[in-house]
């Protein structure tokens, strides 16, 4: 574990700037770093243009809203994960597993096909209502068991996940092709589409969001050491978990309403961190936010410059969630 807690984050944060700079110099179309700072910067400070227009097209209008939107769909989900991980105290919760991305992706799905819209905020809303609906049925049909451990709470996000999953090939099925090209494509989860009008949706929801989550953050340190201790020091520890799922849910909904469920960020990442920070979660989330951000970065890298087509990026997080998930299983102290 690291103890110069303070000094990690920061070195994370310029990490993440590299990283960005690294991802918005590779594509077909080359750039070297020193245009892209000098396109960027004669946005706000009067430059001799050095460059092509259409360096600066390729740069502004393509690759930066798709490097914005990456930095925030992977801070969105990897501090969602770390809220849901903390709540449910246990390493295997996320948003995936928990059932939260496929209510969003039913949520998204019904809005395609019966409204014929691909990308609004009617989606988002959508996604967002039946994303909480399936957090819910999760804790209700957990609860039927009289406790919430991690294996009732697996169990019970898969059986929703499969529901919802079912009824959103229910509307495949009986879709019209053009609508049953646009949910196959929404539900690989793909950076491809990606416009500023996407990333000024997004962003709002995972900035506020994580805010608040930071700001409360030792109220979830107390939470996580259970509902006695937490009743003691005055926080309602129900109420709070509502409130905090509640908060997850509407950031992982607005994230999976514009680029489709992408798995394992959620969960990979927050314990990775927890490894190396430690409980406290104030610098779980800090920490989330830098690495998820970094690693869905490099993961776009990979996915839009590996072959010679685009490979959706929930597939490549699918490649490296599914054996880490397999790791994380192996070290678990949880009695199966």
């Amino acid at each position: 574990m690291i103890n110069n807690k303070r000094n990690f984050i920061i070195i994370s944060f310029i990490i993440v700037f590299v990283v960005i700079l690294f991802s918005l110099s590779q594509g077909i179309y080359n750039i070297d770093n020193l245009t892209i700072i000098k396109i960027i910067f004669s946005k706000i400070f009067p430059i001799t243009k050095t460059w092509s227009n259409e360096q600066e097209l390729v740069l502004m209008q393509v690759r930066l809203p798709r490097i914005f939107l990456v930095c925030f769909v992977g801070a969105n989900l990897a501090v969602s994960g770390s809220v849901l991980q903390a709540v449910f105290k246990n390493p295997l919760v996320s948003p995936f597993i928990l059932g939260i991305s496929s209510g969003a992706s039913l949520g998204a799905s019904i809005i395609i096909v019966f409204f014929n819209v691909y990308n609004s905020y009617l989606l988002q809303l959508s996604a967002f209502s039946f994303s909480l609906l399936a957090v819910f049925l999760v804790i209700g049909i957990s609860k039927i068991f009289g406790n919430t451990n991690t294996v009732i709470l697996i169990l019970s996000g898969v059986i929703v996940s499969s529901f919802f999953s079912s009824i959103v090939s229910l509307l495949q099925y009986f879709s019209e092709t053009d609508k049953l090209q646009a949910i196959i494509f929404w539900i690989f989860g793909s950076f491809s589409n990606a416009n500023w009008e996407g990333v000024w949706q997004v962003a709002p929801l995972t900035l506020i969001g994580s805010l608040i989550l930071i700001l409360v953050s030792w109220k979830i340190n107390v939470i996580s050491l259970g509902d006695q201790q937490s009743d003691s020091l005055g926080i309602d520890s129900k109420k709070f978990r509502i409130f905090l799922i509640v908060i997850v849910s509407l950031m992982t909904s607005s994230a999976v309403a514009i680029v489709g469920p992408i798995g394992w960020v959620g969960l990979i990442i927050p314990h990775i961190i927890r490894m190396l920070l430690g409980a406290n979660n104030f610098y779980v989330l800090l920490g989330s936010i830098s690495l998820g951000i970094s690693f869905l970065l490099l993961i776009d890298i990979i996915s839009r410059n590996s072959l010679s087509v685009e490979i959706p990026i929930g597939i490549v997080t699918s490649i490296f969630g599914a054996p880490f998930f397999i790791y994380i299983l192996s070290r678990s102290k949880y009695n199966f």
